[in-house]
């Protein structure tokens, strides 16, 4: 026999969490203690735990997952803390485990402020174990959420005092995951309506990350003769010395998403964002969405068509797919138009990434950075505000 929390400390292992984030106040941490195993790492308030369980997340595409311990229960004032932390993760589509004190059974429904409720509009899933041998139960759905769709933040109340289970009788086996293609009809229809375009455009979002896709996407791309603009959040994605690349902000991205008759997004979910550019004179443009969330088709904006699948595996079937209609010769025209526009974009900001004035000016930043760090070892982030909008435009 082995008692709930302990044995939900056993599952993580089993899932190969690696750290457990913290602020001291849960009855989770104790039972990590007597495992020996994940790591606890503590920080300030329960904001910081989610967030470096977030950045665990974020920088492994997902790959590796983290769980944090909040505190909850009836004084759920350590969960309230965490709620910003949590509403980020979830909009940036980054898988974490939050794991909270569950109101006691025998208080439910006294309490005055419900976790479930507060949380459901930030997390892709929440439960609440309610009986010690549910606890694999549980943890199996909280992992399928974790690994497969859209990956976002789960949450799981676990009420102190639950008692023992057997984990004979309630074995557990670690959650794979699952990814599906998409329509073979719908990759057919892409395709040949890319084939009819004029001036396609591929805009990738971070969905291509969270898929592990990158080389996918590289492949498509110079086997179609595509464009390729990259939303903030996937910048990096697409190497942006590229031939074909056109960035994610400036002159490139702004003539390119004008002209376009056809846009081909990949990991987009058109959540309207101050950062994130708009599709002009949509109407008159035919959208093609590739995700594997049906909540963001014909979200924003009226889509002709849709592929609804793992990015991964959609492009290897759009890959094929050009292949078997027929792959088209490299297009100098297009090559040419792209280093027109970055040559226009370098006019306006080359003389500021060379600039000697006094005080220093952020492009002159920006451009020693680029020639001092290993650009393919770096990562470098920023703050918001202008900051970011520089910093996107020409950082390479």
């Amino acid at each position: 026999m082995v008692k709930a929390v302990n044995g939900l400390v056993k599952i993580l292992k089993q899932e190969g969490i690696k750290h457990v984030c913290t602020f001291p106040t849960s009855h989770i941490n104790n039972a990590v203690g007597e495992e020996g195993a994940p790591r606890l790492f503590m920080v300030r308030d329960e904001r910081y735990a989610v967030s470096v369980a977030d950045a665990i997340g974020r920088l492994s595409n997902g790959k590796q997952i983290a769980a944090c311990t909040v505190m909850g229960g009836v004084n759920a004032a350590g969960t309230e803390m965490a709620y910003g932390a949590m509403a980020e993760a979830y909009e940036d589509s980054v898988p974490l485990l939050c794991l909270t004190d569950g109101i006691p059974p025998n208080v439910l429904g006294r309490e005055r402020y419900s976790i479930q409720e507060g949380f459901k509009s930030v997390t892709k899933w929440i439960g609440y174990i309610n009986q010690a041998e549910r606890v694999p139960e549980y943890m199996r759905r909280a992992f399928t959420e974790l690994r497969t769709g859209r990956p976002s933040p789960v949450l799981l109340e676990v009420p102190r005092e639950l008692g023992d289970y057997s984990v004979e009788d309630y074995p557990y086996t670690p959650v794979k995951g699952w990814r599906s293609m998409g329509d073979p009809a719908d990759v057919e229809k892409a395709v040949k309506a890319l084939k009819h375009a004029e001036k396609p455009l591929l805009w990738v979002g971070h969905g291509v990350f969270s898929a592990d896709a990158v080389d996918e996407l590289k492949r498509f791309a110079e086997l179609a003769q595509l464009p390729v603009l990259t939303t903030l959040k996937a910048k990096s994605a697409f190497p942006e010395d590229h031939e074909l690349s056109i960035g994610v902000r400036g002159e490139p991205a702004e003539r390119f998403l004008k002209n376009a008759d056809l846009v081909l997004t990949v990991g987009v979910g058109y959540t309207p964002c101050g950062f994130m550019h708009a599709i002009p004179d949509a109407l008159h443009k035919k959208i093609i969405q590739v995700t594997n969330d049906p909540h963001d088709l014909n979200r924003g904006y009226a889509i002709d068509h849709a592929i609804l699948g793992d990015a991964k595996l959609v492009l290897g079937q759009l890959t094929s797919e050009v292949i078997k209609q027929g792959t088209p010769k490299r297009n100098e025209a297009l090559i040419n138009e792209i280093e027109d526009a970055k040559r226009v974009k370098m006019e306006k900001y080359g003389p500021l990434m060379e600039s000697s004035d006094k005080p220093i000016n952020p492009y002159r930043v920006y451009a020693e950075l680029m020639n001092t760090l290993d650009l393919q070892k770096s990562l470098v982030t920023h703050e918001s505000g202008n900051t970011r909008d520089q910093l996107s435009t020409v950082y390479e």
